[in-house]
């Protein structure tokens, strides 16, 4: 127990001698800064995986959508119609009105809205992705320089 006391005085003698470091000022406000990038950071990342898994979902909507449409133009009768144009132009000119109802009638609008919503779908998450591309690299760029 004496001997505890003695290295005790001893410890505190040689610690009086020596100021303990102060941490800077701003030392707060960097640390607050790159909790917030890190989080940043994170969400970035997350919001990537999410897009890029919808692109390939889309992606792969699109092949049906497009299959869908193909058939739809061969089963409908438009493609014939339409060839009309180039085979029997003065009398599809001589009947444009006519020629241009029997178009729209047989057009397959569900499947071209279907193949238009897709592409829609994988031009907007490809613009997404690449925003959030280049957001995360200039973040990493910012945290690591």
């Amino acid at each position: 127990m004496i001997k505890n006391k003695i290295m005790t005085k001893d410890w505190e003698k040689l610690f009086s001698y020596y100021n303990a470091p102060e941490p800077p000022n701003d030392l707060l406000e960097k640390i607050m800064k790159r909790i917030n990038q890190e989080k940043r950071l994170l969400t970035l990342k997350r919001r990537l995986f999410i897009f890029s898994t919808s692109l390939i979902g889309s992606i792969v909507l699109f092949i049906p959508a497009l299959k869908g449409v193909i058939s739809g133009f061969t089963q409908s009768g438009f493609v014939q119609y339409f060839s009309l144009l180039f085979s029997d132009a003065e009398i599809v000119l001589a009947y444009w009105q006519n020629y241009t109802f029997s178009l729209l009638e047989t057009l397959p609008v569900v499947s071209l809205i279907l193949l238009l919503a897709t592409v829609i779908a994988i031009l907007e998450l490809l613009k997404l992705l690449a925003k959030d591309l280049k957001n995360i690299y200039l973040s990493k760029q910012l945290i690591y320089n």
